[in-house]
C-alpha cells in the first residue's frame, strides 16, 4: 500500500473497494471522481455504500490515506459525506459525464474521448487521459479552461507554467462551465491554419464573437462543403447554427458581415 502516493488516477480508483483504516470495513465502492472546472481539480470521489439502502456518499480527495490495485483506505466512516452535501457547486462535474465529450486544446488540437485524470494528493489535476483510436494518451494539464455540451477545452502545459499555480476564478463566460452561455463553443480558427493575423485564435475572443452573434438575424446565406445551405439570410442565428457554421469553418465570415467595423470585436454590450 503506498500511502504517500504522488499522484492518483481516476480511471484507477473506479471500482476500488473504499476500506476504514480503523476496522477494516468495507465502506463502499467508487464509482466516479468529480471534477472542479474552476479549480481544475478533483474535489471528490463518489462512492456507492456497501448497504444497498443507503443513499451515495462522497469522500474529499484529502481524504484518501492510500490506495494499492483496488484497496482505497480511509481514516473513518466519518469521513464519507452524503451525496447531497452542500459542497457540490455548479461549475463540477462527473468524469463519468465526460467521457462522451471530446477532449481539445486552445489552438484546436483534438486529443479524443476524456477518460481519466492524473491528480495529485491535493487533487490538483496534472494531466488528462485520452482515448483516440484505441491508444490512451496522458496530456499535461495547466488547466481546464471549459466544458462544454460537445467539448472539454483545456491549456496544455504544466500547473502554473505561465502564471504561477493556478487560482481558483470565478466561474463566467469566459472560463468555467460555458453550456449556459452557448453550447459547443470551441476555439475555432480564423483560417485553415488555425491563426490569425496575430497567432493562435483566443477562446475569449471567440466566445465574445458568439455571444454578439447569438439571436441576432443572419446577413447573408452559406453554403457547406457539401452544398447544402448552413445559414440562410434572415436566419436568426442560435446556438445550433453556430455549432454548424464552427464545423464549416465559416464562423468569422458571419460575424464580419454582421459588424460595421470588418472583424473587429465590438466593444461589450452594457459596458
Amino acid at each position: 500500500m503506498e500511502e504517500h502516493a504522488k499522484t492518483y488516477n481516476t480511471r484507477d480508483l473506479l471500482n476500488a473497494e473504499v476500506v476504514e483504516l480503523a476496522t477494516g470495513s468495507v465502506l463502499g465502492t467508487v464509482i466516479e471522481a468529480i471534477l472542479s472546472v474552476r479549480k481544475s481539480s478533483v474535489e471528490y470521489l463518489g462512492v456507492l455504500p456497501a448497504e444497498w439502502y443507503q443513499p451515495g456518499l462522497l469522500l474529499r480527495t484529502g481524504d484518501i490515506m492510500g490506495f494499492d490495485e483496488s484497496v482505497l483506505l480511509v481514516p473513518g466512516a466519518d469521513r464519507l459525506l452524503p451525496y447531497y452535501d452542500k459542497q457540490i457547486k455548479k461549475d463540477f462535474v462527473p468524469t463519468s459525464g465526460l467521457t462522451r465529450l471530446i477532449l481539445i486544446d486552445q489552438q484546436g488540437q483534438v486529443y479524443g474521448r476524456p477518460v481519466g485524470a492524473v491528480f495529485d494528493r491535493s487533487g490538483l489535476i496534472v494531466a488528462m487521459e485520452a482515448e483516440k483510436d484505441l491508444v490512451v494518451q496522458a496530456v499535461q494539464l495547466a488547466e481546464i479552461v471549459a466544458v462544454g455540451d460537445r467539448y472539454v477545452v483545456i491549456r496544455v502545459g504544466p500547473r502554473g507554467e505561465t502564471t504561477g499555480r493556478a487560482q481558483p476564478r470565478k466561474a463566467t463566460p469566459e472560463r468555467g462551465v460555458v453550456s449556459d452561455v452557448a453550447p459547443d463553443i470551441i476555439p475555432a480558427p480564423e483560417d485553415d491554419s488555425g491563426n490569425g493575423e496575430n497567432g493562435p485564435v483566443s477562446l475569449m475572443y471567440r466566445e465574445r464573437q458568439i455571444r454578439y452573434m447569438l439571436g441576432k438575424p443572419a446577413p447573408l446565406t452559406l453554403s457547406g462543403r457539401s452544398g447544402q445551405p448552413v445559414i440562410t439570410s434572415g436566419e436568426t442565428i442560435t446556438s445550433a447554427v453556430v455549432n454548424r457554421l464552427i464545423e464549416e469553418g465559416l464562423l468569422n465570415q458571419v460575424f464580419i458581415a454582421l459588424t460595421v467595423d470588418r472583424g473587429q470585436l465590438p466593444p461589450e454590450e452594457g459596458s
